[in-house]
């Protein structure tokens, strides 16, 4: 069944037609060019490079209006490898699901007007020379609106991580020997990692400068941000990790219990002279079977997976190498 939809799925999270996106993208990005036409300086903007600054949000905020309907068909994914695991009728699936789904929509205005006032303090306490009357209320308006949806981006994901919450709580029967159907939660899992990865390429290709390379500051910010993208990379997935974890244990202990019985038998026979039978045979065949148990994967990745994040953290540092580049081939 399909996720009831929140006003951020109904706004973001559908996907568009291909000319809807481009006719709003090329709307929002040519806003700017307008408003500095109109005060009569796209001399000075291009000149003391504006442009970069002041398309900042409009293109954070296509960004994430690309990239929510991925989001979302991720999450749709979820529920759909869970399904088979899940000791529930289809009824009670559903009603489930629409409970701890639903998003009150007074909760998403409220994150979303707090992303609103903070953009507008922001604004407000820099010393930014906006330029005159079109270019400071397109400033405001634009910062304010992309803090918002940024706000509002944030509350929808920390959200949704309940519905993943529920999931793992509900009577579940699966094999700890095949964990394809929790891969679902990994790739999950990669993609938010990504998405926080490529906002961050997109603020450093337009805020980025020269100085910045010698500043202290600038590079542990940015140690900060990779080490908060591995620990949502794995947070995420630690419910799943938790789950996988006990049922390893589970599966293990009666093996382990077996192993050590039959070698108390074994050696007793031994001890009284008796024949040992099938007993050999059946302990190499349970240690053989608590040897794939204990190789059995508790975190719903795989070497693809962790591969593709490595690489991924590296792409901040190639945009301001790109940076770099551009700035000296097109002083």
């Amino acid at each position: 069944m399909d996720q009831p939809t929140s006003i951020f799925d109904r706004v973001f999270g559908q996907t568009r037609p291909v000319w809807v996106a481009l006719i709003v993208s090329l709307t929002l990005l040519l806003l700017p060019f307008a408003a500095v036409y109109l005060d009569g300086a796209l001399d000075e903007f291009f000149s003391q490079n504006r442009w970069r600054v002041f398309l900042l949000p409009p293109t954070i905020i296509i960004y994430i209006w690309l990239v929510s309907p991925l989001m979302a068909r991720m999450g749709a994914n979820v529920i759909e490898s869970f399904r088979p695991l899940i000791q529930m009728d289809d009824d009670s699936f559903d009603r489930m699901i629409h409970e701890v789904a639903r998003l009150d929509p007074r909760h998403e205005w409220i994150a979303f007007g707090i992303g609103v006032i903070l953009g507008i303090i922001s604004i407000l306490s820099t010393d930014f020379d906006q330029g005159t009357s079109w270019s400071k209320s397109y400033w405001l308006i634009s910062s304010s609106l992309m803090y918002g949806v940024l706000a509002w981006a944030i509350f929808a994901s920390v959200s949704s991580t309940r519905l993943n919450a529920a999931l793992h709580r509900q009577p579940m029967q699966f094999d700890i020997l095949n964990p394809t159907p929790f891969e679902a939660i990994g790739r999950q899992s990669l993609l938010l990692a990504l998405v926080f990865i490529g906002g961050i390429t997109l603020s450093l290709l337009f805020t980025f400068q020269d100085a910045n390379l010698s500043s202290p500051e600038f590079w542990l910010v940015n140690l900060i941000f990779v080490l908060f993208v591995v620990l949502i990379f794995f947070l995420s997935m630690r419910p799943t990790h938790q789950l996988l974890l006990a049922e390893k244990k589970r599966r293990l202990e009666p093996v382990q219990r077996h192993i050590n019985l039959a070698f108390q038998d074994l050696v007793q026979r031994l001890d009284q002279g008796q024949d040992p039978g099938n007993l050999t045979g059946e302990i190499n065949a349970l240690e053989v079977y608590e040897q794939r148990l204990l190789a059995a994967r508790t975190w719903p990745y795989n070497t693809s997976m962790l591969r593709t994040l490595f690489f991924s953290i590296l792409i901040p540092l190639g945009s301001i190498l790109a940076r770099l580049g551009v700035d000296i081939l097109l002083p």
